[in-house]
C-alpha cells in the first residue's frame, strides 16, 4: 500500500506524509512541520485555530488518536507515538516551546485546557526499554498514564514522567521532575518534584515593563 501526500501543506512549507488508511483533519494551520503516519486507523486532529510550527509528528501503531484543540499555539512540538488504542490531548488554547511527548505504551497522555508549556521539556508515558526481575524475568516497569489538568503551567527544562497526574492551577518550577501526584493551586518543584507552596494561582502577564 502507498503512500499519499497531503499536498495542501506544503503551501506553508511543511511536509506531510502518510500511508495507509490514516487521516488528518485539519481545521487549523500547519506551517513548517514535518508529519509522518504509518500503521492502521491512525489520526492527527487540529481543531479550530490550532497552530503548529517547526513541528515534527511521528505516528504509528494501531488506532491511535492525537487530538489538538482549539486555538492550541504550539511551536517546536515534537510527538512520538508507536503504540496501540491510545491517545494524545492537548486541550485548547494550551501554548508550549520546544516540546517533547513520547507515547510508546498504550497509556493516554491527556493535557488539559489553557496550560503554558516552556520549552526543553519532556512528557512521557514510559521508560522506552524494559526492566525485569531478575529472578521471574517479569517485566517491572510498565508505562502509566499521564494526566495534566487545566491551566496547568510547566517550566523550562522539566520532565513530566509515566504516573504524573498534576492537578489543575498548579506550578512546576524549572528542571523538575515529576512522576507522582502534584495537587491544584500549588508550586512543586525539584528532583523528584516536591510541593514547596500551597494556595496559589498564576497568569499569562509577563514581568516585562511591569
Amino acid at each position: 500500500m502507498g503512500y499519499k501526500i497531503q499536498f495542501k501543506f506544503l503551501k506553508d512549507r511543511s511536509f506531510v506524509k502518510i500511508k495507509g488508511n490514516n487521516k488528518i483533519e485539519n481545521k487549523g494551520r500547519v506551517r513548517l512541520s514535518t508529519i509522518k503516519i504509518s500503521g492502521s486507523n491512525n489520526y492527527l486532529i487540529l481543531e479550530d485555530g490550532a497552530r503548529i510550527n517547526k513541528a515534527t509528528i511521528s505516528i504509528n501503531g494501531t488506532n491511535n488518536t492525537v487530538r489538538i484543540g482549539k486555538n492550541c499555539d504550539l511551536n517546536s512540538l515534537s510527538i512520538v507515538m508507536d503504540n496501540k488504542d491510545s491517545l494524545i490531548e492537548i486541550g485548547e488554547k494550551t501554548t508550549c516551546a520546544k516540546t517533547q511527548i513520547v507515547s510508546l505504551e498504550p497509556y493516554d497522555i491527556k493535557i488539559g485546557k489553557d496550560c503554558m508549556i516552556s520549552y526543553d521539556v519532556e512528557i512521557r508515558n514510559t521508560d522506552s526499554h524494559k526492566i525485569l526481575d531478575s529472578v521471574s524475568k517479569e517485566w517491572i516497569n510498565r508505562g502509566k498514564e499521564v494526566i495534566i489538568k487545566d491551566s496547568v503551567w510547566i517550566a523550562m527544562r522539566s520532565i513530566i514522567l509515566k504516573g504524573s497526574i498534576i492537578d489543575s492551577n498548579s506550578i512546576i518550577g524549572a528542571g523538575s521532575i515529576v512522576s507522582g501526584k502534584v495537587k491544584s493551586n500549588s508550586i512543586a518543584v525539584g528532583n523528584p518534584a516536591k510541593i514547596v507552596k500551597d494556595n496559589v494561582e498564576w497568569n499569562r502577564e509577563s514581568v516585562v515593563g511591569k
